[in-house]
């Protein structure tokens, strides 16, 4: 084990009570810092009591310090919501530590388990990888240096030192899908194979390796085509299928709402996937967002529509609205291209606010000698209606003079006895693509 600052986790039970034992050599040569933290999550009663109280002894006997947190699960008794919990208190004390890392007893029969629990709901690629050796999540480092160990090597090792350990009585509950696994299916799998659960564990370590490369040519692709909420899905959709649904998981995981499940089901996945194969379309997901497909984009929208940027008045020198800045400067002699510069009389927008479009809203499109609806402006110009509520406007009551990225509205032809200035827009505008 590297130097450094360490949490272990420390349940009682004989997986991470050989943990500790192992690390003790590098603890007592003061290589690592060590804490150890119990999470005593109430389900069992005095049984959840007595493990407390053995770690606490345990931790005693060999001079460790220990940090013990009392879950309230609020009458839940799932696996999920006691694991959520469990992290929950290890990010506390990981922070508050101030560790670099979390040592975990998890071994070569738990990531059996869990293949095989992943494998029957159906999980892809990135599920079957299971746990790695060493990794980060949600920016914790998580080591698990037991994790190619068989459960009966460690229960061996430590009835040979004459180590005590917990039991936990609810292992043999074959209600739980994954005590059902470990009784029933891995020893079926063994008697069929030998050595399933090491070829188990082979097969998701090679699955992790090619997660790898995929991972990294989906994290490029999502780097070059996504900005925020708004993807490029015209290049998207050139990739093959493993690449567009892992850029889409990784976005949506980036991007999305945060729930408690934030990943998408693989149903979620398709329908998400599927259009990246259209120019126009909808579909719902979870936490009030959809995703929108319009022209070369996919954006997620939250149904309940954010809240606008609150409307400011035009300066004379440089404006900011939400992620975009107007400025003001010299003439460059020409009228500018009408989209994102605009040349107009020094003065000319004095009295304007910049701010996104309003019911009643109109435009008399430069040239044209009759004013419209700003909606039939924009959408005679193709921009997709996902972005029509986010593009800046420099206006005069209801009278649209700039429409960002689009065109001008009623603004004096160029003249340059008329000390124009140039007029121009900073910032990303998808909608122009």
């Amino acid at each position: 084990m590297e130097a450094g600052r360490y949490l272990i986790g420390l349940s009682g039970g004989a997986d991470s009570v050989a943990l500790l034992m192992m690390l003790l050599p590098d603890i007592r040569e003061s290589r690592i810092a060590v804490e150890a933290v119990h999470v005593n999550h109430g389900l069992r009663g005095a049984e959840s009591d007595d493990d407390e109280t053995f770690c606490r002894r345990l931790c005693e006997q060999e001079s460790i310090p220990l940090t013990v947190y009392r879950a309230d699960l609020q009458g839940k008794t799932d696996e999920a919501s006691a694991r959520k919990a469990r992290y929950g208190f290890f990010r506390e004390r990981y922070e508050a530590f101030r560790a670099d890392g979390l040592i975990l007893a998890h071994h070569a029969d738990d990531q059996a388990e869990t293949f095989l629990m992943r494998l029957t709901r159906g999980a892809g690629p990135e599920g079957l990888e299971c746990m790695r050796e060493d990794e980060t999540v949600d920016g914790i480092r998580i080591l698990r240096p037991m994790l190619r160990i068989r459960r009966e090597e460690i229960r061996t090792a430590l009835k040979e030192d004459g180590t005590g350990w917990r039991e936990d009585s609810t292992n043999t509950d074959t209600a739980y899908l994954r005590n059902r696994i470990r009784q029933e299916l891995i020893p079926a799998l063994e008697a069929i194979s030998e050595s399933a659960v090491e070829k188990i564990c082979r097969t998701a370590g090679m699955i992790a390796a090619d997660n790898d490369v995929l991972d990294a040519a989906a994290d490029q692709l999502l780097r070059e085509n996504a900005r925020g909420n708004i993807l490029n899905a015209a290049v998207i959709a050139a990739e093959p299928d493993a690449l567009r649904r892992r850029v889409l998981r990784k976005w949506w995981n980036a991007e999305g709402p945060v729930l408690e499940e934030h990943a998408l089901s693989a149903a979620q996945t398709e329908t998400l996937n599927a259009l990246l194969d259209v120019t126009k379309g909808k579909t719902n997901l979870p936490g009030d967002v959809y995703a929108v497909r319009t022209g070369k984009h996919l954006i997620l929208q939250r149904t309940d529509k954010e809240k606008k940027t609150d409307p400011v008045p035009f300066s004379g020198e440089e404006t900011e609205f939400g992620a975009y800045r107007i400025t003001v400067s010299p003439t460059e002699g020409n009228p500018g291209d009408g989209k994102k510069t605009q040349e107009v009389p020094d003065g000319f927008f004095r009295g304007c606010e910049i701010r996104t479009r309003r019911p009643g809203d109109r435009i008399r499109p430069f040239g044209s000698t009759g004013s419209r609806k700003l909606q039939d402006y924009l959408t005679d110009r193709r921009i997709g209606e996902p972005f029509r509520d986010s593009i800046p406007l420099i206006c005069r009551g209801n009278e649209v003079l700039l429409v960002c990225g689009v065109g001008a509205g009623n603004i004096p032809r160029w003249n340059r006895e008329d000390s124009p200035v140039r007029i121009t827009w900073h910032g990303e505008m998808p909608w122009t693509e």
